[in-house]
């Protein structure tokens, strides 16, 4: 006997093979949103990668120089940028880029936006899970596209810093807050990406992601309360390994200067003002107008929601607690934001998830008369006006600014150079900025004018990176020999030129060049690459030769990797304040 289902008040049989199709018909009408979600954040990150770049904005330029630091000089733990200075922030993002970097080969835009990619997806797809629970697929749709649809959700896809990275550790970790609040167990998981969200951006990960559980309180006014419940010993145990291990690790390395930069400069710092005279909460104002205008047009439904889960909360207990918990992340977080006396609307970006949620809901609840063709219809017509209004601002009004400008002209001033003289060229650099080195992928620590001046007057080729063309001019002897600037394309928007003592630019197997406290000078050898206190060469002919002179004040490690027949030798050795170190490499 088949057994029976009732459909439409009828008893019929039911086939052996209903079931399944209908987990398949479930499992598919599950993927088909997912995909679209995917789909349409590969399409805005690729509108984005292919937009013109800027690095010169938003302090990227130092970010960049610590990937380049753990690629090249091996500093995993904690990193420093071209002027030597620690790194401000834990280095998850920055150990995400330099592994796609590494992958790639080199670093490029790709690398350092690839992280922002993964950081919108992933919080894409958690919203999308979380808002399907609690406010049905619908909702969970609408907030996760809306996200991306945004001045915000665009920028996060091309900004490279932690802040996206951030974002989604944040969400991971105070979506796990709330299940464990409903389930009365799971904390450790918290504590763990807690500890994730914490060598993303400091502990401030943690008062962000454990903010909505504010939401306990707010309970016991409803008559039916749902305490905190669970232990956190393991949890709390687990995050001070991580976090304090790796602290530990880098305190090791860089000892007080640690503390001094992260903590005492950059936690304690900002957190009683931003170095301008500015104090807690004087422009408390700020945050809130940064939300509504990078989270247009949907930040307006996020104010609505939040009136109507005050007065009129849901009755259901899950779906009420959800909301309220969301309420309570995104308000205590733009409070914190608020009373920060260093403002910025990229730090909103940890609770633009819960505003996302609050507003889909809100848009579900406004659509649910409408049939699902026209809510579709609306979707997608949405999808196509913002995507082209982004990509029109991205590739019109702002490739005209400045910072664009420059940027594109001194990746095609790098362009230029490894096309003419090679990769690792011999080039010392002076006043130019990182973003130079970085489309270069060199990572070599800039000299003085007056040491540049020196450079040139060697009889070995040498070229110099430098802006300040009187600088360099003023600290020049009648004596010298006369100076040829080569200035790769005729870009007007380039800050930077390349001058030299030789009158062409090309492939060189002898030249001279600074680097850090060092100059080298060689013959018949290649330069595979240059760091603060290592030469990697390659020979091309025998009796190839480099000599290194310390031109610090202080006594400098120096080091000489040979690659020769398959093999790569090492050699180290310290050099007194003027003293200089000849090898010879048959």
């Amino acid at each position: 006997m088949h057994p029976v289902i009732a459909t439409s008040g009828l008893l019929r049989p039911k086939s052996p093979l209903q079931l399944p199709q209908q987990k398949q018909l479930n499992s598919g009408f599950l993927c088909l949103p997912i995909i679209a979600l995917v789909a349409l954040a590969g399409c805005l990150f690729i509108l984005r990668l292919t937009a013109p770049p800027n690095l010169l904005d938003y302090d990227q330029e130092r970010p960049a120089a610590y990937v380049l630091d753990a690629v090249q000089n091996g500093h995993w733990i904690c990193q420093r940028d071209l002027s030597g200075d620690i790194s401000s922030k834990p280095p998850l993002w920055t150990w995400i880029s330099a592994m796609v970097t590494m992958a790639a080969g080199r670093i490029s835009f790709f690398s350092l936006y690839l992280p922002c990619f993964i950081g919108v997806c992933g919080t894409i797809l958690i919203l999308f899970a979380a808002g399907r629970r609690y406010f049905g697929p619908r909702a969970a749709f609408l907030a996760a596209a809306a996200s991306m649809l945004t001045p915000a959700g665009f920028k996060q896809l091309g900004l490279a810093r932690t802040d996206t990275i951030f974002m989604l550790t944040v969400t991971v970790a105070a979506l796990l807050a709330f299940r464990a609040w409903m389930s009365g167990r799971g904390w450790t998981w918290f504590w763990l990406a807690a500890a994730v969200a914490t060598l993303t951006k400091g502990p401030l990960g943690v008062v962000l992601a454990a903010g909505g559980l504010l939401a306990a309180s707010w309970e016991r006014r409803s008559g039916r309360p749902l305490p905190l419940r669970g232990g956190h010993v393991a949890g709390i145990l687990a995050y001070a390994a991580i976090v304090g291990g790796w602290f530990l690790l880098a305190y090791h390395q860089y000892g007080t200067a640690l503390t001094d930069k992260m903590l005492c400069k950059e936690l304690i710092g900002h957190a009683c003002s931003d170095g301008n005279g500015t104090f807690p909460g004087m422009h408390f104002y700020q945050p809130p107008l940064y939300f509504l205008a990078q989270s247009a047009p949907w930040s307006l439904l996020t104010f609505v929601a939040l009136w109507r889960v005050w007065k009129f909360p849901a009755r259901d207990n899950t779906v009420r607690r959800f909301e309220r918990f969301l309420f309570c992340w995104f308000l205590l977080g733009l409070t914190i934001f608020s009373l920060a006396p260093n403002q910025r609307g990229d730090h909103l970006w940890p609770i633009l998830p819960a505003a996302a949620l609050l507003a889909g809901y809100e848009m579900e609840r406004l659509a649910r008369s409408l049939a699902p063709s026209v809510v579709f219809r609306c979707a997608v017509a949405a999808i196509l006006v913002e995507t082209t209004v982004l990509g029109v601002y991205y590739f019109g009004p702002r490739a005209r600014l400045a910072s664009v400008r420059q940027t594109t002209a001194l990746a095609q001033l790098a362009h230029e150079i490894e096309h003419r003289g090679g990769p690792q060229f011999p080039l010392s650099h002076t006043d130019d900025r990182p973003a130079f080195q970085i489309c270069l992928n060199t990572l070599r620590p800039a000299i003085t004018a007056e040491r540049a001046a020196q450079l040139l007057r060697s009889p070995e080729p040498a070229f110099v990176a430098i802006n300040n063309i009187a600088a360099l001019q003023s600290a020049r002897h009648p004596s010298d020999p006369p100076l040829v600037t080569l200035a790769g394309p005729d870009i007007s928007n380039c800050p930077t030129r390349i001058v030299s003592n030789q009158s062409r630019l090309e492939p060189i197997d002898s030249a001279a060049c600074c680097v850090g406290p060092f100059m080298a000078r060689w013959h018949h050898l290649r330069l595979d690459g240059a760091s603060e206190h290592e030469w990697r060469v390659t020979p091309c002919r025998k009796n190839a030769d480099i000599t290194i002179v310390n031109q610090s004040v202080d006594p400098q490690l120096a080091g000489v990797a040979v690659l020769a027949d398959g093999k790569n030798l090492q050699k180290k050795r310290v050099l007194a304040p003027g003293e200089s170190w000849r090898l010879v490499l048959n």
